[in-house]
């Protein structure tokens, strides 16, 4: 077997990342927008010593799964890898590549995975988009984002996962009206009259942000998030409660009315600005926040000194945590952590890491927060079973804030 032979192959499943998985003779090959059951005509494209990669020819007998897709640009733009997949299915799909990625990584041979929280819409969901702009040698410059292969920009009209009214703003780009950078990225948000800071509403309380910086990306599914956060935490009342990676405060303002005392770690000073102003404008006086990475923070006086420290929440990059952010924590030692990411294989890793230390992964809940896309959302919580502040159990319904 070698590059540009063609082979029929059955589709056994999707891989992490969305490329369907077929093998011949036991050799895995991975194909980009096939689905689970197709029978298809692919063509290898490259080749290595343990998988290879192919394209979809044609497919002879489609999956069960298959659906048209909503995009123009679906195949060229790089943005999406299910759109060809009924929604239904690509949660499952999902779902087993998170259960996957913890009995491989992890080592668990049980992970407790519930089923993933569906999307309330899966298109026109998305708050933020980052538009790439490029002109060289006179031509009209490019609009859009990076396609399948990463290293160029596909034009695009329009993005059929953004909220509506960001691509009415990326129409008003492409005719000329609010500037035409030459090059460079322009960030743009939904609702947003592009001056000021971003205003972000969840559960009816609105936080404000800078216009570079970071906020959960599904305008209708947050406030779920933040009630789910709520639910995992174990206590009905906590003394000192950590957050880090808090951000502008977004789990910190909703946890405090639980908490005598809320630390907000954050290595952006400008989110800690804006965390501190949203604080102000709740009424929130036991949330404090401070600038500074988290390892450095964790062993810091701060912290050292602050006492009874019952929860940790940790909303990391998609890279995870850092070897030392790892360590303070586990030399911290809190009874009970919600760890939140949306990276399955870098959570399953550092739940390696926490279970060599003592911790429990005792659930495990996704929600799928970028729909027609690769990404997971999930929300994990950990406790020491040696701890009798761990068992009290999840926060009584009755006291989640209203919606």
């Amino acid at each position: 077997m070698k590059v540009g032979d063609r082979k029929i192959v059955r589709i056994e499943s999707v891989a992490f990342g969305g490329d369907g998985i077929a093998r011949v003779d036991a050799f895995v090959l991975f194909v980009p927008f096939s689905a689970p059951d197709d029978l298809a005509e692919i063509e290898i494209v490259t080749m290595k010593k343990r998988f290879g990669r192919a394209r979809l020819v044609s497919v002879l007998e489609p999956s069960p799964s298959r659906t048209e897709p909503h995009c123009a640009d679906y195949g060229h733009c790089g943005g999406c890898c299910y759109q060809h997949i009924a929604y239904d299915a690509e949660l499952a799909i999902k779902q087993k590549q998170v259960a996957d990625a913890f009995v491989k990584i992890a080592g668990l041979t049980n992970p407790p995975v519930c089923s993933i929280v569906p999307s309330p819409e899966d298109y026109g969901y998305r708050g933020k988009a980052v538009l790439h702009v490029h002109s060289a040698g006179g031509r009209p410059p490019i609009w859009g984002f990076m396609d399948v292969s990463g290293g160029r920009i596909a034009d695009i009209a329009r993005c059929e996962i953004v909220h509506e009214s960001i691509n009415d703003q990326i129409a008003r780009l492409r005719r000329g009206q609010g500037g035409r950078p030459e090059t460079g990225d322009i960030i743009l948000w939904s609702g947003d009259a592009g001056t000021g800071p971003v205003l972000r509403d969840v559960k009816g309380a609105t936080f404000a942000l800078p216009r570079d910086g970071f906020f959960q990306n599904n305008v209708y599914l947050t406030g779920r998030m933040v009630d789910e956060v709520l639910r995992l935490a174990g206590s009905p009342r906590f003394r000192t409660v950590v957050d880090a990676c808090c951000g502008v405060g977004l789990f910190s303002l909703f946890i405090a009315p639980f908490a005598r005392r809320v630390i907000g770690v954050e290595i952006s000073q400008e989110a800690v600005d804006f965390a501190r102003r949203n604080a102000a404008e709740r009424g929130v006086h036991n949330a404090e926040f401070v600038a500074g990475d988290i390892a450095r923070v964790l062993e810091s006086d701060l912290i050292a000194k602050a006492g009874d420290i019952d929860l940790v929440l940790i909303d990391p990059p998609r890279a995870g945590l850092s070897a030392g952010a790892i360590d303070g924590l586990i030399r911290l030692h809190p009874p009970e952590m919600i760890y939140i990411s949306c990276n399955p294989a870098s959570l399953a890793r550092d739940t390696a890491k926490l279970a060599g230390a003592g911790y429990q992964l005792s659930d495990l809940v996704g929600l799928d927060m970028f729909p027609q896309t690769q990404h997971i959302e999930l929300i994990s919580r950990f406790i020491d079973p040696a701890s009798a502040a761990a068992s009290s159990g999840p926060l009584d319904a009755g006291l989640l804030p209203s919606e």
